[in-house]
């Protein structure tokens, strides 16, 4: 996996194996034959960014979320995801993050994902 990091953005090549696809719909009981990757099983790719490893340790709310999906992901076929920091704000004893996650091929955006994170601060 390529990674490339720049301005609160974050690149990498990543590929959704079949057998991975295939346990993930075993999993939530989702009997479709196609070979297409649920959208839903994108919240695995978040932890492969570096970007975002400062919140795997760190206790965080998922507040919010939207997704585009304009064309099906096939599995065994290698896209860029592109993970980028949108905007960071402190409200009273909160952090908000807002990160939007596309997954591309040859410059074509298939998914974007926008989510919103709270983190509260001072916790002990």
């Amino acid at each position: 996996m390529q990674h490339y990091s720049k301005d609160g953005t974050e690149i990498i090549d990543i590929v959704f194996s079949t057998e991975d696809i295939n346990a993930y719909k075993l999993l939530i009981q989702n009997n479709d034959r196609k070979e297409t990757v649920p959208v839903l099983y994108l919240a695995s790719i978040w932890p492969k960014f570096q970007m975002f490893e400062q919140f795997l340790e760190t206790e965080i709310y998922l507040r919010e979320t939207s997704i585009n999906k304009y064309k099906d992901l096939i599995v065994d076929t290698w896209y860029e995801a592109v993970l980028t920091k949108e905007k960071r704000t402190h409200v009273k004893s909160y952090t908000i993050y807002q990160f939007s996650l596309k997954i591309k091929k040859e410059e074509e955006t298939y998914v974007t994902i926008n989510q919103t994170f709270i983190e509260k601060l001072g916790t002990i």
